[in-house]
């Protein structure tokens, strides 16, 4: 048991100080013993548990998002208004700012999914968790009475559309789009599509 357990947490040492190094320094400029160097073990030893950057990068996207969701479980189910549940989830998902790690990492789990069958399943998988996370609070909404729809999940896939793309730019470090434009607009698009006066 001891073993697992201390196996378990060098997995974890290593998906973490990978997804440090391709936040940094995009996937394709990473080496293994970059990781290997930053986890504090032997490129031997990383390799015993992660034989390629892909497999890492599928890891560090998990993990990421693991957290999120963590997060979001601990934070936003106890906000009882619904607009503001709705925009406390937007400001957990979305880009904090240019560099945003996590989003970063995202950039390259999209661009190497399109050639990386395991990795685009996972992504998708994620992608799908993400807007049932995203539709439940929809749904809670309409329960309270403070949104109206008659289709949760086309909102929240247009929401999650928005707060990606977004992300993108305030990640990127658009002069235009910053966080407080983000906010800004898609509390504009929620209104537009739950609120009771459309």
């Amino acid at each position: 048991m001891k073993r697992q357990v201390k196996g378990e947490a060098r997995e974890r040492l290593v998906v973490e100080a990978a997804a440090a190094e391709i936040a940094e320094r995009g996937l394709a400029n990473v080496r293994m013993s970059d990781i290997a160097a930053r986890a504090g073990m032997s490129v031997g030893h990383l390799t015993y548990y992660f034989p390629t950057k892909a497999g890492l990068l599928t890891q560090a996207i998990q993990l990421s998002e693991e957290s999120l969701h963590a997060e979001v479980a601990a934070v936003v189910s106890g906000v009882r208004d619904p607009w503001r549940r709705l925009d406390r989830l937007v400001e957990l998902a979305a880009s904090t700012g240019r560099g945003d790690p996590g989003w970063v990492l995202w950039f390259e789990v999209w661009a190497n999914a399109g050639r990386d069958d395991e990795l685009a399943k996972v992504q998708a998988g994620l992608d799908a968790r993400w807007r049932a996370t995203l539709t439940d609070v929809i749904r809670y909404g309409c329960d309270q009475g403070a949104f109206v729809t008659d289709d949760a999940e086309a909102v929240s896939t247009l929401l999650s559309s928005l707060i990606d793309g977004l992300s993108v730019h305030v990640t990127l470090g658009d002069q235009e789009v910053d966080v407080a434009v983000l906010r800004k607009l898609l509390t504009r698009a929620a209104r537009a599509h739950l609120g009771p006066a459309r």
